[in-house]
C-alpha cells in the first residue's frame, strides 16, 4: 500500500495516533500552499504546449457584408465577383451605379517561418517558470512539513512537562496533607506551612499553563492536518543529532536550497529577456495561402485563391536602447538577488549549526543537574519524615525537579527543531528526514 492510501486511513479515524512522519506527509499532501504551487507548475507546462503548438500551420476564416453606391466601390465588386459586362462602361453607369453589395469570406492557412527568435524564448521562458515552479513546490512543502514537524515536537514536550508537573504535584500534595497533620500537632512552623502552599500553588497554576501550550500546540498541528487533532508518538530521550563541519553543511546548502535554485532560473530567464530585447528589431517571416470568396448577396460568388510569404521589419525603434538597458539591468537585479540569497543560506546554515552544537554542550550539564535534583528529592524526604527537614524543603525540592526537567524537554526539543531547520536550510528537510527525526523518538534505536 502507498503513502497516501495509509494517510487517507490515518485521516478518516478520529483522533489517529500518528508519528511523526506520517503527520509531516499527511499535512504536506492537504497543504493549500503545495496545491498552488503544483497549479503553478501545471500552467507553466501548459504555456510550453502552447508555444509548440503556435509553430504549427494556423486556419482562420473571415467575413464581412458591405453596402454602398461609391462608384469605385461598385465597379470593383463587380470585377471580384467576375460579373462585368459591357454596359457596365458606359458613364452614366460608371458616376453613378446605385447601390451594390458585396458579400466577402476568405479562408487563410498561415504558419510562421521566422519570429525573431521569440518563439525560441518563450518556449525557453516557459521551461524556466515550470521548473522554478517546481522548485517551489518542493519549497513549499519543506515548510509545511517543518512546522508541522516543530508543533508536533511541542506537543510532545508540552505532555512529557504535564505528566512530570502531574508527578510532582501527587507527591507535593502528600507532603502538604502530612504536614497539615503536623501544624495541628504543632509539629511545624506555619510560616513554612505557608510557604509551601505558596510552591504547591504555583506548581497548579504552572500546570494550568502547560495544558493550555498543549491545547494550543495541538490545535496549530490541527489545522495542518485539515482538522485532524491525533494523538502524538514518540519520547523527547537524549539525542545526538549529526551535524557536518560547516564547508559541508554551507556546500550542501549552496546546492539544494530551494530558494537559491529558484534564483538560478529567474537570473536565466532574465538572460532569455536580455536576448530577447536585444533581438527585438529582427524581422518576422511567415508563409500564407488563401482561398477568398466574394458576392453580391448570400448565394455563390467568384473565388480567387492567393499564396505569398510576408515579412515584417522594423527600420528604427526609438525604444530600442533603453529596452536593452531595462533587460539588462533586470538580469544584473537577479543575479544580485541570488548573491544576496547565497549569504543568507550561509549566515542560517552556521547559526543553525552552532546553535544545535551549543545545545549538544548544554545537554549533559542539564542531564547531570536534573539527576542531582531528583537524588536531592529523594534524600529530603526521609529527612522530613525524620523531623530533620521542613515541608517547605521537601516543596522546593520538588519544584527544583520540574524546572530542571522542564530544561532537558526544552533542550531535546530545541535539539530536534534546531536539526530540522538546518536541513530545511540546506534545503533537505524532506519526507527520508522527517522519518529520521521520528526515529530519534523511538524508546530505542
Amino acid at each position: 500500500m502507498g503513502i497516501i492510501p495509509l494517510l487517507l486511513i490515518h485521516l478518516a479515524t478520529p483522533a489517529a495516533a500518528l508519528d511523526l512522519a506520517a503527520a509531516a506527509e499527511a499535512a504536506v499532501a492537504r497543504s493549500p500552499h503545495a496545491a498552488e504551487a503544483k497549479a503553478r507548475r501545471t500552467q507553466a507546462q501548459a504555456a510550453g504546449r502552447e508555444v509548440f503548438w503556435t509553430r504549427w500551420p494556423r486556419l482562420s476564416a473571415r467575413g464581412s457584408a458591405m453596402r454602398s453606391d461609391d462608384p469605385l466601390f461598385a465597379f470593383g465588386e463587380l470585377m471580384m465577383q467576375r460579373r462585368v459586362t459591357a454596359p457596365d462602361f458606359d458613364p452614366g453607369t460608371l458616376n453613378r451605379p446605385g447601390y451594390r453589395t458585396g458579400v466577402h469570406g476568405s479562408l487563410e492557412l498561415g504558419v510562421p517561418l521566422f519570429t525573431g527568435f521569440e518563439l525560441r524564448r518563450a518556449g525557453k521562458l516557459a521551461g524556466l517558470a515550470a521548473d522554478e515552479a517546481e522548485v517551489m513546490g518542493g519549497a513549499a512543502a519543506q515548510a509545511v512539513r517543518l512546522r508541522t514537524t516543530d508543533a508536533y515536537l511541542r506537543d510532545l514536550k508540552a505532555g512529557a512537562l504535564l505528566s512530570e508537573l502531574d508527578a510532582r504535584l501527587a507527591t507535593a500534595r502528600a507532603a502538604v496533607d502530612s504536614a497539615e497533620r503536623l501544624r495541628k500537632q504543632g509539629l511545624v512552623l506555619g510560616s513554612d506551612h505557608q510557604a509551601a502552599l505558596a510552591v504547591l500553588s504555583g506548581l497548579k497554576a504552572w500546570r494550568a499553563r502547560a495544558a493550555a501550550e498543549r491545547e494550543a500546540h495541538r490545535a496549530e498541528l490541527g489545522v495542518l492536518l485539515g482538522g485532524l487533532s491525533p494523538d502524538t508518538t514518540g519520547t523527547l530521550r537524549d539525542w545526538a543529532p549529526p551535524v557536518e563541519d560547516d564547508a559541508a553543511l554551507v556546500a550542501a546548502a549552496l546546492a539544494s536550497r530551494p530558494e537559491l535554485r529558484a534564483a538560478g532560473l529567474r537570473t536565466r530567464a532574465a538572460g532569455v529577456k536580455r536576448d530577447g530585447a536585444s533581438q527585438s528589431i529582427l524581422p518576422t517571416v511567415d508563409a500564407f495561402a488563401a482561398v477568398n470568396n466574394s458576392a453580391d448577396g448570400f448565394h455563390s460568388g467568384a473565388a480567387s485563391r492567393l499564396v505569398g510569404v510576408r515579412a515584417s521589419i522594423l527600420f528604427g525603434d526609438p525604444a530600442y536602447a533603453s529596452r536593452r538597458a531595462r533587460a539588462a539591468a533586470d538580469e544584473n537585479a537577479a543575479a544580485a538577488a541570488r548573491a544576496g540569497a547565497e549569504d543568507a543560506a550561509r549566515g542560517e546554515v552556521l547559526a543553525r549549526a552552532a546553535g544545535l552544537r551549543g545545545l549538544a554542550a548544554a545537554l549533559p550539564e542539564v542531564s547531570e543537574a536534573l539527576a542531582r535534583a531528583r537524588a536531592s528529592l529523594e534524600q529530603v524526604r526521609p529527612l522530613y519524615r525524620e523531623g530533620r527537614q521542613s515541608v517547605l524543603e521537601v516543596l522546593r525540592a520538588e519544584e527544583a525537579v520540574a524546572r530542571l526537567e522542564e530544561a532537558r524537554l526544552e533542550t531535546v526539543y530545541r535539539q530536534r527543531a534546531e536539526w530540522a531547520s538546518l536541513r530545511a536550510a540546506q534545503g533537505l528537510y524532506d519526507a527520508d528526514a522527517a522519518a529520521a527525526l521520528g526515529r530519534s523518538l523511538e524508546a530505542t534505536q
